[in-house]
């Protein structure tokens, strides 16, 4: 259903069109063709996939599926003792201000919420969208709008280089732990990551999935994010997991700074409590294999 709702998209087909290696990945009349006959397909999904779509496998070396997720962050529209950190809209006036700086001379009216905790606040910029939660448990969606235009610098390398954690040991809970049980430190880790992130509220009546780059709900534990400097955003993979030899259907909804490398994926884990485990655990060795339709 989801390459049934990307076959949809009018996005889908320019994508095909601007990768720049078209048609290597399937050509706009391959799709189309593909797309239809996945509309009109009433009998096995599996059955059509194996007569019309090929398998392409990359010659790169393997490479790595990362997790990423939305977090909760707990917000109030008044500032007050507890809630006392800004998020902020974006605004021409802090392109290419450092972090330390935006936090030091952040304009009052570009506060769109307070938050509680600056470290939390520092993990919803670096995923990049979440969920705002009120005291009264209302939501709302906290979706990204834009960065600074400084470079992203990741504190788990400095906290290697500067021998506070183990190299083995890092991930999401470890960087988070550390800063939290160091607080004279944690923030000149944390400003060295000058990137700052901007954000809108959307109200979502709907769901509270974010949507990747074709503007499709990214769905939990399923749709990836992909180097669309290689792949054209929107095409199905299935991801070959080295260690367990598993084998498992993927679909690339988005794309990110990071992500980069013919095998390299980032998989969106969902909003809920679980996702932040999945994600911050998820660190697996895979070859990506791309899904194309057959040229007739």
């Amino acid at each position: 259903s989801s390459i049934n709702q990307n076959c949809q998209s009018k996005q889908f087909l320019i994508n095909i069109k601007k990768n720049k290696q078209y048609p290597k990945f399937g050509s706009t009349e391959d799709w189309k063709r593909f797309c239809m006959k996945l509309k009109n397909t009433k009998s096995n999904f599996k059955n059509l996939m194996n007569k019309n779509i090929r398998i392409f496998k990359n010659s790169a070396p393997a490479g790595l599926i990362t997790g990423y997720y939305e977090p909760t962050i707990k917000v109030s529209f008044i500032k007050n003792k507890k809630y006392k950190h800004p998020i902020l809209k974006k605004n021409k006036s802090y392109n290419l201000k450092s972090r330390s700086f935006i936090d030091k001379n952040y304009n009052v009216d570009d506060v769109i919420l307070w938050t509680d905790d600056y470290i939390n606040l520092f993990f919803l910029q670096i995923q990049g969208s979440g969920i705002g939660i009120f005291e009264d448990g209302k939501k709302v969606k906290v979706a990204y709008e834009g960065n600074n235009n400084l470079p992203y610098k990741s504190i788990g390398k400095i906290l290697i280089k500067k021998n506070k954690i183990n190299p083995a040991q890092v991930d999401l809970f470890t960087i988070k732990f550390w800063l939290r049980n160091n607080q004279e430190e944690a923030y000149s880790i944390m400003k060295q990551n000058k990137r700052y992130i901007f954000f809108k509220i959307k109200e979502s009546k709907k769901s509270m999935n974010p949507k990747g780059a074709l503007g499709l709900e990214l769905k939990p534990n399923f749709s990836i994010a992909i180097d669309k400097n290689i792949y054209p955003i929107g095409i199905p993979f299935i991801i070959e997991y080295l260690k367990e030899g598993k084998r498992r259907l993927a679909i690339s909804l988005d794309t990110g700074s990071a992500i980069k490398g013919a095998n390299r994926a980032d998989l969106f884990t969902g909003n809920n409590l679980d996702s932040e485990k999945v994600a911050g655990r998820l660190k697996k060795k895979i070859y990506l294999l791309a899904l194309i339709p057959y040229s007739n």
